[in-house]
């Protein structure tokens, strides 16, 4: 099975379009009002991860919590933080 990041990244447009649904579906849901307020960042680095990704996790280290993390939220900022933490320069 894929993972939604991989879906994200799949070069079929239909198959990317409707990933990035799914992540916006998602958004919808998230109580998380920090999250909420740095979703277009969130899925545009999750829809295109060498563009957007410095910019995602800069935004999240500039952001102070103060609400809890709810599932979705994580569900949308592992895969972030996942590709940061693996990221290396060439």
């Amino acid at each position: 099975m894929k993972s939604l990041r991989e879906i994200l990244n799949d070069t079929h447009e239909k198959v990317h379009e409707a990933a990035i649904e799914a992540i916006k579906k998602i958004g919808s849901v998230i109580k998380c009002p920090e999250i909420g307020d740095m979703l277009e960042t969130i899925v545009n680095a999750l829809a295109n991860t060498n563009k957007y990704l410095n910019s995602a996790l800069k935004l999240l280290l500039e952001t102070s919590f103060a609400h809890a993390i709810d599932a979705p939220s994580l569900s949308l900022l592992v895969p972030i933080l996942d590709a940061g933490l693996t990221m290396h320069d060439n």
